[in-house]
């Protein structure tokens, strides 16, 4: 082959290759356009002025979501009274005075009884004419009457201690401080704490040997009237009442009780303690309505009972309320609505 031919193959040869390639291009299919996300799905919804949370079986199992059905009962209509668990601090107090006081009584009347004894004799021997001098006699008379006025003293402030304890805690109590009455002597150890209950009451209504009232963590505690108080409750105002009851919360926490008034039973469902929830400052719970919907209540007019709280309305018999996990069902509730633009996470869902 000539030069001049293989100039003119080299040429060719390129050229188809370029050809070929722009072919190969311009038969590509064009890529398909990216189709629009679905619209997601939203969990809550509103219905007759309800909020609905809606979760399938498998958000329930992994979210840990357990009900219990309520069950009907009767409570005995009660009455609301206020107090606050009483510091027996300065009882202890009173009764460490008392015995230092009685200690002080008891040394001073063994001192009397010496110096009575001295005089006595010293009297005799003078009036007999032994021999002692008339100084001698009236200085032992002197010492007799320095002890009677010590014993008097010391008796006075024993009055003294035993009239302030029943000044302040009544004589149930004060009787405490003198060691004789051993019936509240779990008091003084810390076994038991006092409550001081303002009872409304009126002319006709009788006291109450025995109240309950809201322990917190262990629910409703019995207590038992020991007698009235002689001072007045600082936060409320009416006839005041001490209780004995088993030691359970902190002295000065304040206190709800509740008070039998013989009335007819109320009937009504106790909603365990554990399917409440705060918010907005009040109770709510969340009852489930059929298999995956969710609805939040008002636990209204509640009172604690049996670990839990009593109430007449809102809530029936065979409800189904949410024990565990509410508070995932209120964070979900309370989650902003999740919109298809939102949900998308290509930049060009934007355009």
């Amino acid at each position: 082959m000539s030069t001049l031919g293989k100039r003119l193959l080299f040429a060719i040869i390129p050229t188809t290759a370029a050809l070929g390639a722009w072919g190969w291009l311009s038969y590509q299919p064009a890529p398909s356009l990216a189709s629009p996300a679905p619209a997601p799905t939203s969990r809550v919804s509103s219905e007759s002025g309800l909020t609905i949370v809606t979760l399938d079986d498998a958000t329930q199992n992994r979210s840990g979501i357990e009900t219990d059905a309520l069950v009907a009962t009767k409570r005995q209509a009660e009455q609301t009274a206020y107090g606050s668990v009483l510091d027996l601090q300065p009882l202890i107090d009173l009764q460490a005075r008392y015995r230092a006081a009685a200690a002080e009584v008891a040394s001073a009347r063994a001192a009397l009884d010496v110096s009575a004894q001295e005089a006595e004799r010293n009297r005799v021997l003078f009036h007999d004419h032994i021999n002692i001098s008339q100084k001698t006699m009236q200085a032992a008379q002197a010492a007799w009457s320095a002890d009677q006025a010590k014993l008097q003293s010391a008796e006075a402030n024993l009055e003294g201690v035993r009239a302030s304890a029943q000044q302040q805690f009544g004589s149930q109590l004060a009787s405490l401080v003198a060691g004789k009455n051993t019936a509240l002597a779990g008091l003084l150890e810390g076994q038991d704490m006092m409550l001081r209950i303002v009872v409304p009451v009126d002319d006709s209504t009788l006291i109450p040997q025995q109240i309950s009232f809201d322990g917190g963590a262990r629910g409703r505690v019995a207590a038992r009237l020991v007698s009235a108080s002689p001072q007045s409750d600082p936060i409320a105002e009416g006839p005041t009442f001490l209780y004995r009851a088993p030691a359970s919360l902190p002295v000065g926490s304040k206190v709800i009780a509740f008070l039998p008034t013989g009335q007819q039973q109320g009937s009504g469902v106790v909603i365990p303690r554990t399917a409440v929830l705060w918010f907005g400052g009040q109770p709510w719970a969340y009852v489930q309505q059929g298999k995956n919907r969710f609805v939040r209540r008002l636990v209204d007019d509640q009172s604690p009972h049996d670990g839990g709280y009593f109430v007449e309305g809102g809530f029936g018999a065979g409800d189904r309320v949410v024990t565990r996990g509410a508070q995932l069902l209120l964070s979900e509730e309370q989650r902003p609505p999740v919109t298809a633009a939102a949900a998308c996470k290509d930049p060009e869902c934007d355009d």
